[in-house]
């Protein structure tokens, strides 16, 4: 993996302790923790990023509560006083994107796919934030939900000061709502790549088919940089780690389904695996598992 030195920039930048880490000279991260939201982490479980421009801030991701938000741009405020021009969510899922509100206050405009803001017009972003109160309480009390102020589903260009941004859709993958930001020789990923850390492959409208074109997309692109949803930094080795995850759990669900076994036979045959001293393992992969013997039934 890519060795990157960070630079620790406050150990304690608020009370509640978000730590930002300089990526490169204009790129600051938030890291959020392994693991699912509870009121010890406080929902702090996925990374922020912001980019410094000469007319402003530009974030990508807005963390899960409208709280941690602005502790980040508080975070960020102090590393330069500049307003937040805008926000580019990388996909739909609530530690990405239900810290809306905190920006729309802040006067930024927020960048999302178009099916985000289907999502949120059909009432699904409702009954989601509904859901995810129940099974997270005392997280996302806070939380307001607001539709994106500018939609993309095919790939644009933004320049801010002598920054240009590209925004290149990607679905189905993870999501119908995954979105790749391209800065110079940097790419984030959102939870399209990951390195050591399971990902969910439990979506409602993931397509992992489609998410193997997408990795090998990305390799194409040759990034110098990957900032992804979760973790450190990643060079190329991630997208090969995440490929080998997907194509493993695919091709064995497959093998089996063929064989006649059910769906709990194959569940109990990949309870053990390659993968499992990753992160996240426990949380997602017996999911990850029932997701793709459904979704295979479907697949074109």
């Amino acid at each position: 993996m890519l060795k990157l030195t960070f630079i620790l920039l406050f150990s304690a930048v608020l009370s509640f302790g978000i730590d930002l880490i300089k990526v490169t000279d204009s790129i600051y991260m938030a890291k959020g923790e392994y693991g699912l939201p509870s009121e010890e982490n406080r929902g702090f479980v996925s990374n922020s990023y912001g980019v410094l421009t000469r007319e402003g801030w530009i974030v990508i991701d807005t963390l899960s509560t409208p709280e941690l938000a602005r502790e980040f741009m508080e975070g960020l405020k102090r590393i330069k006083e500049a307003p937040v021009l805008y926000v580019i969510i990388t996909h739909y899922h609530m530690d990405h994107w239900f810290g809306i509100s905190a920006y729309k206050e802040a006067g930024a405009k927020v960048i999302a796919h178009r099916n985000l803001r289907e999502f949120y017009e059909d009432g699904s972003a409702d009954m989601v934030l509904e859901a995810v109160k129940k099974a997270f309480p005392g997280v996302f009390e806070g939380v307001e939900l607001s539709p994106p102020d500018i939609v993309v589903d095919s790939p644009v260009k933004l320049r801010v000061g002598r920054k240009v941004i590209e925004i290149i859709p990607m679905t189905p993958a993870h999501t119908n709502t995954d979105l790749v930001i391209r800065i110079g020789s940097v790419l984030f990923v959102g939870d399209l790549v990951s390195y050591k850390r399971i990902p969910f492959l439990g979506d409602r409208n993931v397509s992992t088919k489609r998410w193997l074109k997408v990795l090998d997309r990305i390799k194409e692109m040759k990034p110098g940089l990957l900032l992804g949803g979760h973790g450190d930094p990643m060079d190329l080795e991630a997208v090969d780690w995440t490929k080998s995850y997907i194509t493993y759990v695919r091709e064995n669900v497959r093998r089996m389904k063929e064989e006649g076994l059910f769906v709990d036979e194959i569940k109990e045959a990949l309870r053990d695996t390659p993968f499992k001293d990753s992160y996240m393992y426990q949380e997602f992969h017996m999911r990850n598992v029932y997701s793709i013997f459904n979704e295979l039934d479907t697949e074109l």
